[in-house]
């Protein structure tokens, strides 16, 4: 394996799967689930997992098996439906099985997210209902979290811009930098300001490689829990914030 282009091996499986990426896709173009765009979120789909190959991202089985299983439905609702003789037979919509999965899928990533945004008390103890509303104005009030979906998204804007600054006629010099010294140089950058534009973290004369270890980097924290991945609202800068140290 060629050190210079896989600095190493980020395995995501704690980042959800490939259903995840289906409802990001599908929340990101706006679409309705019942009525799923199916040629415009598979050329999506696989464009992410090209960027998640580029990036040394494990690509893993179920990724694959999804894609295939987008490439089967995209291709039967490319042959025209036959005419059938009963007219009042129903013809299945190939999306079915899909948009059953997506549903469920979301039920209970619903229910895990509910689950694990309640505090201690009401989730593993549980006491009498009360609210002060004195009590309650202006606290806990949280920004929208993204995942690492809008990460991977954004990193697509980010290597585009190297790359036109590589096709400037521009020298850069090589620059050498380890995973653990970009985990090192991001903590305390976000220790200093709790929060910072994920783009602002890509200098635009970086190497492709420093690029990359930059994100391998920002990934590793986000496993963590030391950064969150931020967004305020819909298309807004996407923001790193600071949890603190594990």
């Amino acid at each position: 394996m060629d050190s210079h282009t896989n600095p190493c091996l980020v395995k995501i499986e704690a980042f959800e799967g490939p259903l995840d990426l289906l409802l990001h896709l599908i929340k990101k173009n706006e679409v309705d689930i019942y009525d799923i765009p199916i040629a415009l979120i598979t050329e999506q789909y696989c464009d992410y997992l090209d960027m998640m190959r580029v990036l040394n991202l494990e690509v893993v089985g179920e990724y694959l098996v999804i894609a295939s299983e987008l490439g089967l439905i995209k291709s039967r609702m490319l042959v025209p439906q036959e005419i059938l003789e009963d007219k009042t037979q129903e013809v299945e919509d190939p999306r079915e099985e899909l948009v059953r999965m997506l549903l469920e899928y979301q039920r209970f990533k619903d229910a895990s997210t509910d689950l694990s945004n309640r505090e201690m008390v009401g989730r593993d103890v549980f006491v009498r209902d009360w609210e002060d509303p004195s009590l309650m104005n202006g606290i806990n009030k949280q920004v929208a979290k993204g995942d690492v979906w809008l990460l991977i998204g954004a990193m697509r804007e980010v290597l585009q811009r190297a790359k036109l600054h590589q096709h400037s006629g521009i020298q850069f010099e090589l620059e050498l930098v380890t995973l653990e010294e970009k985990i090192d140089e991001i903590t305390r950058r976000l220790q200093r300001g709790k929060r910072v534009i994920f783009k602002d973290l890509f200098s635009p004369g970086s190497t492709r490689l420093t690029i990359i270890v930059t994100f391998l980097a920002i990934l590793e924290l986000v496993k963590k829990t030391v950064i969150s991945v931020v967004q305020d609202s819909p298309f807004s800068e996407i923001e790193l914030s600071y949890n603190g140290a594990v």
